[in-house]
């Protein structure tokens, strides 16, 4: 199947414990300078920080208030996706 065939219904930002501040960063800056959204035909769309440390600072930042802003729900780190 090609890929451009795929509808995406699901999106993850993050990891179980390796996202780190960096990787928040970039994500919000796609969002945020590109100014994308999560589609209207998106089910689950969501953000988490691979630890407490990085959930700090990444909300310190404000980059929370960026994926909020955008649809995404920000999470608690930890196992998310998979379960």
């Amino acid at each position: 199947m090609p890929v451009d065939s795929i509808k995406i219904d699901k999106v993850f930002i993050g990891s179980c414990t390796n996202s780190r501040i960096e990787d928040m960063r970039a994500a919000a800056w796609v969002v945020q300078k590109l100014g994308r959204r999560v589609a209207s035909n998106v089910k689950l769309a969501m953000v988490v920080p691979g630890s407490g440390l990085v959930k700090e600072q990444a909300e310190r930042e404000g980059l929370d208030k960026v994926f909020k802003a955008a649809g995404f729900e920000w999470r608690e780190p930890g196992c998310s996706m998979c379960l």
